[in-house]
């Protein structure tokens, strides 16, 4: 095939696009999860303030572990690699979950 000028693999995006579009992803994954649940309670028990401050320090906290550890292993493994691996787990998460394993 005969690449085109200029033309990328890659789609390039602004960093606002991109902002929002891992906000939504991020939002959609944890809106009802047991973090959620589980702050919700929190939050009826204590202070929310309190709750909402050790809540965002937690997920930040989390989320840069994620950060950090995804872009070395992206050094190292293809996305493609990941993402087998990924779903490979989920199914293993499943079925024992499932079967009542764990």
């Amino acid at each position: 095939e005969e690449a085109v000028d200029g033309s990328s693999p890659i789609k390039q995006t602004t960093a606002w696009a991109q902002i929002i579009s891992t906000f939504g992803l991020v939002f959609a994954a944890e809106f009802g999860d047991r973090s959620f649940l589980s702050t919700i309670a929190l939050s009826a028990a204590q202070n929310p303030v309190s709750v909402a401050g050790g809540a965002i320090a937690a997920h930040a906290v989390a989320t840069g572990i994620a950060v950090s550890g995804g872009s070395y292993i992206a050094k190292y493994i293809s996305e493609k690699v990941i993402g087998i691996i990924g779903g490979s787990l989920f199914i293993v998460f499943a079925v024992t979950t499932a079967f009542g394993i764990f």
